[in-house]
């Protein structure tokens, strides 16, 4: 009898504990209006671009967001991260801009941005992707 209860309850507690997808705009915005941990990953290979060059196919990226904008048609959240290794400013220290807008289109449109390092001007024209929940975006909570 004591071995099903420790069975019962790990089963409980390794369900809780998986984070599960999320298939339209309605679900991930109750998940975060809820305060639900959500996760993003991106497979470019999948997503549009404003030229078929802006794509990269083996490129895969993963972003937990610690802050959103939550309205009826859409989720914005940003990040910024600073880097040595941007492929198009080698060795040159750059902050890389992110902006994540899920709409009610279910797309995830992404928007890139490289900025310098020493005084955040502008290095780069804007790049976006556009991206459809469940091809080439996916977003999981917890």
């Amino acid at each position: 009898m004591l071995k099903k209860i420790i069975l019962l309850l790990s089963a409980i507690i390794t369900t809780n504990s998986f984070a599960h997808q999320l298939h339209h705009f309605d679900e991930v915005s109750k998940a975060a209006l809820k305060g639900k941990n959500l996760h993003i990953t991106i497979d470019f290979s999948q997503c549009t671009g404003a030229t078929q060059s802006k794509t990269a196919p083996s490129l895969v990226g993963v972003f937990t967001p610690n802050e959103m904008q939550v309205s009826n048609n859409h989720i914005v959240t940003s990040f910024m991260h600073f880097t040595l290794n941007n492929p198009r400013f080698p060795n040159l220290p750059v902050y890389e801009f992110v902006t994540y807008n899920i709409n009610n289109e279910n797309n995830v449109i992404l928007t890139y941005q490289v900025l310098s390092a020493i005084d955040y001007s502008i290095l780069s024209e804007k790049s976006s992707f556009s991206c459809k929940i469940n091809a080439s975006a996916r977003i999981f909570s917890d």
